[in-house]
């Protein structure tokens, strides 16, 4: 990242009573980027993303250099206090109260982010909830959490880290637990709220076929180690670590039409997924 803007990670190891788990692991994201981060579990994906959101323990010794816009940042900060940094978790349901409705969630919430009052917030976060993919935003915070669906409750998380407009949004493993319609929705809403012009995207995974949808840069680990990081397309066309070729493969097999024969996609080479992209709001 030589022109000094973006977030970057470098040399990162992390241990926890003398036993290493992440390895020298570097990655980039420039802004606009799509960036993935891919591995299976326990590769260090979550771990890496706690690093870099400055949430590990005390219990952890954590080296490298984590550098945003330029500036190096300590490791260990107070949780929601990295600049320009927004996260969205794999449970929704831990995000949000059940028993309270969104409305009285998410208008304080953005009020303070925003340091504006009432009737501006619930501008903002009508807003937000449509660029998220609802389309009757009112009904939405008026609903309790359990009311909807975990793709609905993930699009309301990916709203309220977008009211903080950050430069860099963290999405950790936000579509493993919804079905494929829930996915595709989610995806969507990252595509429209994330790249060129808004802010940057660092998407944990294990799923390669919905990285490739989505990213346009991926880096993949395994065993805490950094085995590949090129653009998304390089990748598929030519991985080069057998962990990786073993992704494609996978991807590739894994990627069939259920209606007639499609083209595969002109970037990442996959055939599509034939999954409805209509909004469930």
């Amino acid at each position: 990242m030589g022109d000094g803007t973006g977030t970057e990670l470098r040399d990162l190891e992390v241990s926890v009573a003398g036993q290493p788990l992440l390895h020298h692991v570097g990655l980039r994201v420039q802004p606009g980027r799509r960036v993935a981060l891919l591995g299976a579990s326990g590769s260090g994906k979550s771990l890496t993303v706690l690093a870099l959101l400055g949430l590990l323990g005390p219990q952890f010794r954590v080296q490298g250099t984590l550098r945003v816009d330029g500036r190096e940042l300590p490791w260990r900060q107070a949780p929601g206090r990295r600049p320009g940094m927004a996260a969205v978790f794999q449970d929704s349901q831990a995000a949000l109260n059940p028993v309270v409705r969104l409305d009285r969630q998410l208008l304080p919430a953005v009020a303070r982010r925003r340091r504006t009052g009432a009737a501006e917030a619930g501008r903002i976060v009508a807003e937000l909830l449509r660029e998220v993919g609802f389309e009757d935003p009112e009904r939405i915070l008026r609903a309790h959490p359990s009311q909807l669906s975990g793709g609905q409750r993930q699009r309301v998380c990916l709203a309220l880290a977008l009211a903080s407009a950050p430069d860099l949004l963290v999405a950790d493993e936000p579509t493993t637990a919804l079905d494929m319609i829930s996915q595709r929705q989610v995806v969507e809403a990252l595509r429209r709220c994330t790249g060129p012009g808004r802010s940057a995207l660092l998407f944990i995974t294990h799923d390669l076929a919905v990285a490739a949808d989505l990213c346009d840069d991926v880096v993949v680990l395994e065993r805490g180690r950094v085995v590949e990081a090129d653009p998304m397309p390089q990748v598929l066309r030519s991985p080069r670590a057998a962990f990786t070729v073993a992704l494609v493969a996978a991807a590739r097999a894994g990627l069939r039409p259920a209606a007639a024969p499609q083209e595969p996609d002109a970037r990442t080479g996959l055939e599509p997924v034939a999954v409805p992209l209509g909004a469930v709001s």
